[in-house]
């Protein structure tokens, strides 16, 4: 398994779903008027009064999926949480509403988030990763569920803000490297049959193609 994580620069399938997501919401164009760049693929981060509204997207917890009983499970599904920071404002809940409409928007589209996936692993690397199954980002990705929404006020000192923490759900599958043959794609096998004196004798030769230069 570590061998595909590597490939990705050693970065955890949590870590890299947390930045895509952040990346999409980052460039939908509902969160955009509203939100702008500040979202922040952390639970801490200290924004001023004056940058709000702003978004945190942070992983809450990691399962294993019951039907994979192995020791070192392949499929999993983690708990993503974006908190909405809203802002001092009168129409709080209406801010709230508009914030978490776009936000469901943006994230619930998977094929979206893959992409994203894929394409910051391809950046950070000096050539793209190959195109086999199961090896690429955008591959790993399986569902996303929304699961719930909670609505609240945060509290700084005199000061109250509208906060609104939508919850989802993501089954991904942790990348695996696929088995490679590429020898015996280059071979073929005879077959002799010699009979004489009660007996058969059948030998077996392995050709190899030599490679081309």
């Amino acid at each position: 398994m570590s061998d595909v994580l590597f490939a990705w620069g050693g970065v955890h399938p949590r870590t890299l779903i947390r930045r895509a997501v952040c990346q999409v919401m980052r460039e939908h164009d509902g969160l955009a008027g509203l939100v702008a760049a500040r979202i922040w693929p952390n639970r801490m981060e200290h924004w001023f009064r004056n940058e709000l509204p702003a978004a945190g997207v942070y992983t809450v917890s990691e399962q294993r999926v019951e039907s994979d009983t192995r020791p070192e499970p392949q499929e999993r599904v983690i708990s993503l949480a974006v908190e909405l920071l809203g802002g001092e404002l009168e129409a709080v809940d209406d801010t709230l509403d508009a914030l978490c409409l776009q936000t469901e928007r943006a994230v619930l589209r998977l094929d979206v988030i893959g992409r994203a996936m894929g394409a910051i692993v391809d950046a950070s690397l000096p050539a793209p990763l190959p195109l086999v199954r199961g090896t690429h980002p955008a591959d790993t990705l399986l569902s996303i569920t929304h699961t719930g929404t909670e609505l609240g006020i945060a509290t700084d000192g005199a000061r109250e803000y509208g906060v609104a923490t939508l919850n989802f759900d993501l089954e991904y599958r942790w990348p695996v490297v696929p088995p490679e043959l590429a020898d015996f794609l280059l071979a073929h096998t005879d077959w002799y049959v010699h009979p004489g004196d009660d007996r058969v004798d059948m030998i077996s030769q392995v050709t190899f193609v030599p490679e081309e230069n």
